[in-house]
């Protein structure tokens, strides 16, 4: 959270985002401002997670927790311990880390994530070095911050961070 002594107003448009990434079945715009992330990402039909980024960050489910919003079209996702969700428009959600996602239907599916980075909150930060922040609630989530970054930096910029690297910064 922010301070609430301090006075702020930042504005940014998500059409002209701080970082845009598009890839073979999705896009990514990327807005940084103070105490948050925002990523608006649009998913084409077809897209899932263990066919479209599984080969490229080489976990076998998603490492990174969702919190976020479905603007439009319909999401299907299925935990490691084998729940299953559907999200449409206008759900709100939060999903953990250790997940597969994809589609479903044949319209894309428009997703606001959202990421605190306030250090105001309590937990521990971590920073991709293109400025990104991830935050996880507690101590025992540590390992899960690290591939979330590691996965972040090697998916949306081919850079490889080792573990250590992360945990200098997380740590810091």
């Amino acid at each position: 959270m922010l301070e609430a002594t301090k006075l702020i107003v930042a504005v940014k448009n998500i059409e002209t985002p701080d970082e845009r990434h598009a890839f073979e079945h999705a896009s990514l715009d990327v807005v940084n401002l103070p105490g948050i992330t925002i990523a608006r990402t649009v998913y084409q039909p077809g897209w899932k997670w263990s066919t479209d980024v599984k080969p490229v960050v080489g976990t076998e489910a998603c490492q990174a927790a969702h919190t976020g919003y479905i603007i439009s079209g319909r999401l299907h996702a299925r935990m490691d311990d084998g729940r299953e969700y559907d999200f449409g428009p206008g759900d709100a959600h939060v999903v953990s880390a250790g997940h597969d996602a994809w589609v479903e239907g044949d319209e894309p599916c428009v997703v606001l994530d959202l990421a605190f980075t306030g250090r105001a909150l309590a937990g521990h930060v971590g920073r991709c070095p293109c400025g990104v922040e991830f935050r996880v609630a507690s101590d025992d989530q540590v390992a899960q911050l690290v591939v979330a970054i590691r996965e972040h930096a090697r998916s949306s910029h081919g850079h490889e961070l080792t573990t250590q690297q992360v945990l200098a910064e997380v740590m810091a």
